[in-house]
């Protein structure tokens, strides 16, 4: 196939994946898709140039390849944009050594030259992008999907390539004419373009749809007014978090949370006033929760005032300690906005999984919570109030078994049970 027929090729690809992005664009809303049907535009137009090269250097060879690195800075800041990373505007700056491509030395060959420098540039931004998307250093989302790593991968193999490109121009037969389209490098660097244009408006599309239904199946789990699990969603996560407990033997606690006297802010305060210490408490819970042992907890509200925290890994003096610490933050935020009375009592069951009666499970637990709960309430409110549900290792072998623990007060952080 001539080298003329694979750049119509590669013109029709990039107006393909730009109309594609483009129609997706429409459908999704989501701006990253116009940065990189753009950049494809910009494709159509530089590859369309390059049929002039024959009748203009300036417009056929520098200004249709320079098109080609513009390009790619618009996927490059598409994928910043996809990801969450800041990308400085400086890396527009890569257009300067291109533009002092014009001011060449007469007497000098421009084939290598400008070979060289346009692969260069086109590897740095590719490597970038792949970088941004398969790096998690720094990166504000967790997870990454099939798509966006498939995206990152094809990047990084488009920018290798270009960077080998560079490496390889000055060898025999290479680059023979830049003007005329002949050398071995010109025709792989069609076919691989046309490859990597398909795939690359592919996995863009991919990438956005999965990234919208992540976000959709988000919006689905959590509670409209405190961002935290609805009930739903933490019940799929807490009975798949007990079964992988169970299977390794390991301890936690289930905590039910209910805020005291809640009706009564309502009917003071109004429900503006609830409203605000409900998103107080759940505050209080993600920023108690972020780091430490209780990182891997799952805290939920399942409506109106109550509250819930599965917490793998906790033993008894864990469990006080957090409900130490929820107090002392509760306390804290009191004394900002929030009325001058509202407290937080809580009830933990504490178990080991794989080791409690075979019935275990999640209604068990909760069950059991309700009860500490209950306690709790009874003996005051604003306090910590712990139900177990196996013997510590100290009194099995005597045979005696202590199902509760006796209340400490939150916001003392007093300790421990007799």
């Amino acid at each position: 196939m001539d080298v003329v027929t694979m750049l119509f090729m590669s013109l029709v690809a990039a107006a393909a994946a730009a109309g594609f992005l483009a129609f997706e664009w429409r459908t999704l809303r989501n701006r990253v898709l116009l940065f990189w049907s753009a950049g494809f535009a910009v494709i159509v137009l530089g590859s369309s140039l390059s049929l002039l090269r024959a009748y203009s250097f300036l417009v056929g060879v520098w200004f249709a390849n320079g098109l080609l690195v513009v390009a790619h800075l618009l996927f490059l800041f598409g994928v910043a944009r996809f990801t969450g990373r800041r990308v400085a505007p400086l890396w527009w700056g890569l257009l300067l050594p291109w533009a002092g491509l014009l001011i060449l030395p007469e007497g000098i060959d421009p084939t290598p030259v400008f070979a060289i420098t346009g692969s260069t540039l086109v590897a740095l931004v590719a490597l970038k992008a792949a970088h941004g998307l398969l790096s998690r250093s720094g990166a504000p989302f967790e997870e990454r999907t099939a798509a966006s790593d498939g995206l990152g991968f094809v990047f990084a193999i488009h920018g290798a390539f270009y960077a080998a490109k560079a490496l390889m121009v000055p060898l025999p037969g290479a680059f023979v004419s830049i003007v005329g389209f002949k050398g071995v490098l010109i025709q792989v660097s069609l076919v691989e373009g046309i490859v990597v244009e398909v795939l690359l408006a592919l996995l863009m599309a991919a990438a956005v749809r999965r990234r919208r239904e992540e976000a959709m199946t988000a919006l689905a789990e959590r509670d409209a007014l405190t961002g935290l699990y609805n009930r739903r969603a933490f019940e799929s996560r807490a009975q798949a978090a007990l079964d992988a407990m169970a299977a390794r033997h390991r301890p936690g606690a289930l905590l039910l949370l209910d805020i005291d006297r809640f009706k009564t802010v309502n009917d003071s305060f109004g429900h503006a006033a609830g409203d605000r210490l409900l998103v107080a408490l759940a505050e209080v819970l993600t920023e108690v929760l972020e780091a430490g042992p209780t990182r891997e907890a799952i805290p939920a509200r399942l409506g109106g005032d109550e509250f819930v925290i599965l917490v793998p890994g906790l033993d008894e003096a864990a469990v006080q300690a957090l409900g130490a610490a929820i107090g002392a933050r509760m306390a804290r935020a009191r004394r900002r906005d929030l009325p001058a009375g509202a407290t937080v009592s809580i009830g933990a069951a504490l178990f080991t999984a794989g080791l409690a009666k075979p019935d275990l499970s999640l209604e068990t637990l909760t069950a059991s919570a309700d009860a500490a709960l209950y306690e709790a309430k009874r003996q005051g409110r604003d306090r910590l109030h712990v139900r177990r549900l196996v013997q510590p290792a100290a009194e099995r072998g005597c045979g005696h078994r202590r199902a509760d623990t006796a209340p400490s007060p939150l916001a003392s952080g007093e300790g421990c049970c007799a």
